[in-house]
Order: structure tokens, then sequence, then C-alpha cells
């Protein structure tokens, strides 16, 4: 999955991630408004893609915080790795600069206090997204602690997938960009918890980028 480097931060990434959330509204008659989709059960690695594709539908920092990984206590810490370096040097973040550059692309009006604010023509207006599985989830046993990973195998297990991305993102200035690529995402299930304890059971643990270059589209004349 390729992002589009820039604006949002001093290196920040326009996050490609993709797959349309068909949230089956219906139009209401009686207030004139389509009523927002139901939650989303995650019970399952694909539902987690699911929610965070949505997150992206809805521009929404705390579904996406929500669906991270962050228990340091049980070493299990949210990573994104990125297919190449920064201008900075930078090969992968965490939790905290992910949360970060996810508000300021979500919303990009309330930064911060002290952060950068973002340039009116970065704002992001809207987001159309394709994303496609390569394969199914598998389990990734070399993330656990019996073969020289971080991850205690009695309390979690680690699948990944491989997908293909597509999506368009609509900006307030005169420039979109039209982000195409693949990306690896590994999803952790919490044993501890019970069968039908879906909150937080299946979170992201890893986001592996891999680039396509972005094309940007300037709108017509």
């Amino acid at each position: 999955m390729s992002r589009v480097r820039g604006t949002f931060r001093r290196t920040t990434p326009i996050i490609a991630l993709a797959l349309l959330f068909s949230s089956g509204c219906i139009f209401s008659p009686e207030t004139g408004e389509i009523p927002p989709p139901p939650p989303i059960v995650i019970d399952s690695p694909e539902k987690v893609i699911d929610a965070l594709s949505r997150s992206y539908q809805e521009r929404s920092p705390e579904l996406f915080q929500a669906l991270l990984a962050n228990d340091a206590d049980r070493n299990a810490r949210y990573l994104f790795i990125l297919s190449e370096p920064t201008e900075l040097g930078e090969t992968q973040w965490g939790w905290e600069e992910e949360v970060r550059v996810h508000k300021r692309m979500f919303r990009p009006e309330s930064p911060d206090p002290g952060d950068q604010p973002v340039p009116p023509q970065f704002w992001l207006e809207s987001v159309t997204i394709t994303l496609t599985a390569q394969a199914n989830f598998t389990e990734r046993t070399d993330l656990y602690t019996t073969n020289g990973g971080d991850l205690d195998p009695t309390i979690w297990r680690a699948r990944d997938a491989r997908y293909n991305t597509n999506v368009f993102f609509g900006m307030a200035g005169e420039t979109d960009f039209q982000v195409e690529g693949e990306a690896n995402f590994v999803i952790i299930e919490d044993l501890t918890k019970a069968e039908d304890d879906f909150n937080g059971k299946f979170l992201l643990y890893i986001w592996e980028d891999f680039q396509t270059p972005a094309k940007a589209e300037a709108e017509p004349a």
C-alpha cells in the first residue's frame, strides 16, 4: 500500500487504504437524512480490515485508533513499516505517531496544541477506496516468543494477509491523489478474551507498506 508523502507533517503520509465499505444505508423520508451504518462486529481479522476501511470512509480518528494494538504490558504495540525511508531517514513508526498522523488527516481543522496547521488545500474531503485480499489470513508463528518474536502464544494469535489496494483522495485544493499499491496486515487475536467478547479481541499489530508511485491528478480547468 502506497503513501503519498508530504504535507500532513514534515514527512507525513496520506495512507492508501482500500475497501469500499457497503454500509447499506437507507434514506429516511422523515428526516431527509441517511442514517449512520450499524456498528461493525469485529469478530475476525477480515473484519478489522473492514473497520479500518470504514475509518477512512468516515474519516474517523476515533475508530482508527480503536483498531490499533496498544498493549505494552503484553508486548503488543502497533508498528507501521515503510516501504522506503523518508527524507528524515524514518523506516518505521509506532502507535503514537500513527494516531497523530491520522488525526491530522481526518481532522485537519483541529490540530493538536503545538502541532503545525495543515494547509487548507491539503484538507481531505473524500475517499474512494478498494481493497482486495490476495489470499486468506494465515498464522505467523515467527512472531511468537517461542520462535524469537515478541508475542506470547498463550495470549495472542497472529495472522497476516496481503492486499492489493487502490484509493482516490479528493483534496480541497486543485490536486487530488490516486494511489495504488499493496500492504501486508498482521492482525492479532487476544486469546484471553471470551469467544463472544469482541471488544478489542482482534487488533491491527503490523501494517507493512509496499510502495507503488502515487499519481497526482489536477482538477480540470
